[in-house]
Formats: structure tokens, C-alpha cells, sequence
């Protein structure tokens, strides 16, 4: 009776700690902030582990994956369309696991005549199969967490479609949620142990496979889209370039004009024409304040930029406070520094636009020291947790790299604060 009460409790510890790897892999992959409620998950398994082992009854695997479901949905809040990758590969190598579990300890028993009567194998193997468990969520969790946080298309889906037959194949193959599933085992010949091995194996690289393919579908997708939206940015940092060289153009022509307005103003004053005068003097006015652009910041192409970009912050009550100021002998193209300044703006104004009225500020500063340009913007956000590299970043890290840069990003006191440093080139 000592004996079965200790190896129950040593069931218990093992599973609770792969539900603890289980857990960690869920949160990992989703990036979800739930670690508080790992107590309560490893109590609702350890009891069920507890129960199973008392009663002995069938199917405790589905029932492992119902409540999973359940508990990811309802207290993690993470969505079906989140969890449906994570879960497929966590139960397809657990199947794996399961399945060498029992196919080694029935191999042993079969064929080797163990002194402890097996109980020192039932401890290890389980033990070294949990750590091999633990390992492979923790290569996939290095290798693809970060590509599996994409979203996917539903077409996509059927791409797992070879996990869930490994699943079904061995669960169902090795009787694995029956009874009986030790005594039909043991009726296995030596041929059908050595095909039901191979299977195994082959079925975890195939499931290693298709996580790898799954995952290089998903990069190529985030490419194109990343692709198309800096063509798109691109097209649109050409617009501003030929917008500014055009104001540029009127401006020179405007200047170059300037003597003779000056000398019909001067030739209408002369003969006492005040109101000829003052309503050319109007019109002049009016056609220097549409060549006045207010922002300067020595970059032809960005005060347009950013004259667009602050503007529509303002019409979305968005306070700004700008300091911009880059030298035109820094060397910077303008289109990078175009496509760079749009994207933190571009990001920061869609931040800002999820607070309220009230809260909405933006301020965003560059200056020259030496032969660097240093950038920093701050904005409002009601973002709690950590920001989730997206286009617009990977944009700006695009073009740090070209200039042999850094970037930094913090949140905190709900702002988000950018920096970055550029090298002339």
C-alpha cells in the first residue's frame, strides 16, 4: 500500500511538472501575461492525475485536452485562432512521448528480467521522456515562437492535418487510452515492435517537418506583406521628395520675381494708388503664405513629411511638440530618413489615437551630434504589455542597420518611448 501511495504521489509530481512545461510553452507562444494562474493549473491536473490513477479510467488524454482548451479560453483569454497551432503541437509530441513511454516499458518487461520488478524503470524512463519533452517545446519555443506569434490564414490550418494523424495513429494504433493497452503490448511480435518504433520515429520528424514548413509559409507571408507595405511607404516618401523640389521650384521662382513685385508696389505708392497697392500687396501675401511651409528642419523632403504627419495628428486632438532639426550635409538619403520618420509617426499616431482625447500626446525631437543623428519620440498608449515587433518596426530596424545604429524601446507610465541613433555615412 506504501509503495503505490509513493509511486501515485511520484505520478502526480511528473505530470505536474509536464503540465508546467505545457503551461509555459502556451503563455511563451501566445504571449499572454497569465503566469499567476500556474497554480491553479497545476492543482486542476494534479487532481485529475490523482483521480486517474485511483480510478483507472479511460480517455483521461481528451479530457487533458478539453480542460486545456477550456482554461486557455476562459482564464488565459486567448483566442481559437491562437490556440490552435500551440495546442496541435503540444498533444502531438506528448502522444510521442506517451507512446515510447509505454513501447520501451513494455520492451523492457518483455525481455529483460528487472531486479526492482520494474519500478525503477517505471521512474526513469517516464523521467527521461519528460525531460526530451520539455527540451523539444523548449527548441520549438527558440526556433519558431516568435513566427508562430504571426497570424495565419485559416487555409493554413490544414498544414497540421499530418500532426493530428500522428495523434490518432498512435493513440489509436497503441491502444493507448484503452484498459488494456499493456496486454495488447505484450502480444506484439518482435517484427511489429521494431515497425511500431520506426513509425514513432518517423512520425516526430515528420511533425518536426511540418512545423518547419508551416513556419517559412508564415515568414514568407509577413515578407510579402512587409514587401508591399514599404512599396507602398516608399511611393508615398517619392510623393514627398517631388512635393518639396516643386516647392523648392516655386520657391526660387518666387524670390527670383520678388524685385519686380516690389517695384509695381513701389511704381503704385509713387502715383498715390493706395488701393491698387495695398490689394496687390494682398495678393502677394496670400501667395507667399502658400510657399511657407512652417516646419524647417534642413531636409526639404521631411518638412513636408512631417507637416503631413503632425497635421492629421492634430485633427485627431493629438497634442505634438516637435524639435527637428537635420543638416543637410548629414549623410542620410532622404528617402531612408523619410521612410524611418513615417513609420515612428505612423506608429505613435496610431497608439495615441487609442487613449482618449484628453491624453493623446506626441512629442518627437532630432538633433546632430557630431556624426550622429539621434531621434526620439514619445507618445501616449494604453498598451500595458510588451510591444509586439510589427512592419513599422521592423522598417526602422531595416534602417538602423543600414546606418550602423541602434534602436531602443521602452514602456512604462503609459507612454512608449523610441530611441535611435544613426551613423552618417
Amino acid at each position: 500500500m506504501a509503495t503505490w501511495l509513493l509511486f501515485c504521489g511520484w505520478y502526480v509530481v511528473e505530470n505536474c511538472f509536464v503540465n508546467y512545461c505545457i503551461f509555459n510553452f502556451l503563455l511563451c507562444v501566445t504571449q499572454k501575461n497569465g503566469k499567476k494562474y500556474l497554480p491553479v493549473w497545476l492543482f486542476i491536473n494534479g487532481l485529475i492525475t490523482l483521480l486517474a490513477a485511483l480510478f483507472q479510467f479511460p480517455g483521461a488524454f481528451f479530457i487533458h485536452v478539453l480542460i486545456l482548451f477550456v482554461f486557455a479560453r476562459a482564464v488565459l483569454n486567448i483566442q481559437k485562432s491562437e490556440l490552435i497551432v500551440p495546442l496541435t503541437i503540444i498533444f502531438t509530441f506528448y502522444t510521442l512521448m506517451e507512446g515510447y513511454s509505454v513501447f520501451i516499458m513494455s520492451w523492457i518487461s518483455s525481455n529483460f528480467h528487472s531486479p526492482t520488478g520494474g519500478k525503477l524503470e517505471q521512474v526513469l524512463i517516464p523521467l527521461l521522456l519528460d525531460i526530451l519533452f520539455f527540451c523539444v517545446l523548449k527548441i520549438i519555443e527558440k526556433r519558431y515562437s516568435y513566427t508562430l506569434q504571426r497570424s495565419i490564414s485559416s487555409y493554413l490550418y490544414i498544414l497540421l492535418l499530418p500532426c493530428s494523424l500522428v495523434v490518432l495513429t498512435i493513440r489509436y494504433g497503441l491502444k493507448l487510452d484503452g484498459h488494456n493497452f499493456e496486454q495488447y503490448l505484450s502480444f506484439l511480435g518482435a517484427d511489429v515492435r521494431i515497425v511500431v518504433l520506426v513509425t514513432m520515429l518517423g512520425a516526430g520528424i515528420i511533425a518536426f517537418i511540418m512545423i518547419e514548413f508551416l513556419c517559412k509559409i508564415i515568414q514568407l507571408t509577413e515578407q510579402e506583406k512587409a514587401v508591399a507595405l514599404l512599396r507602398g511607404q516608399l511611393d508615398g516618401q517619392k510623393v514627398y521628395i517631388e512635393e518639396a523640389k516643386k516647392r523648392n521650384e516655386l520657391y526660387a521662382s518666387f524670390q527670383h520675381d520678388i524685385d519686380n513685385h516690389l517695384l509695381v508696389i513701389s511704381g503704385l505708392l509713387h502715383d498715390k494708388r493706395f488701393a491698387q497697392a495695398e490689394q496687390y500687396t494682398k495678393k502677394l501675401h496670400i501667395r507667399c503664405g502658400e510657399l511657407l511651409v512652417s516646419i524647417s528642419t534642413g531636409k526639404a523632403s521631411l518638412d513636408v513629411l512631417l507637416k503631413e504627419k503632425l497635421s492629421y495628428a492634430e485633427q485627431n486632438h493629438i497634442a505634438t511638440v516637435y524639435d527637428v532639426m537635420v543638416s543637410e550635409d548629414f549623410g542620410i538619403d532622404d528617402m531612408d530618413l523619410c521612410v524611418l520618420f513615417s513609420n515612428i509617426l505612423d506608429n505613435a499616431i496610431t497608439a495615441c489615437k487609442e487613449g482618449t482625447q484628453e491624453e493623446r500626446k506626441l512629442s518627437i525631437t532630432a538633433k546632430i551630434k557630431s556624426k550622429f543623428l539621434i531621434i526620439e519620440a514619445v507618445n501616449t498608449t494604453s498598451a500595458c504589455l510588451p510591444v509586439t515587433p510589427g512592419t513599422g518596426l521592423m522598417n526602422i530596424q531595416h534602417i538602423v542597420d543600414k546606418y550602423r545604429g541602434t534602436m531602443e524601446t521602452e514602456l512604462g507610465s503609459g507612454n512608449y518611448r523610441i530611441s535611435v541613433l544613426l551613423c552618417s555615412r
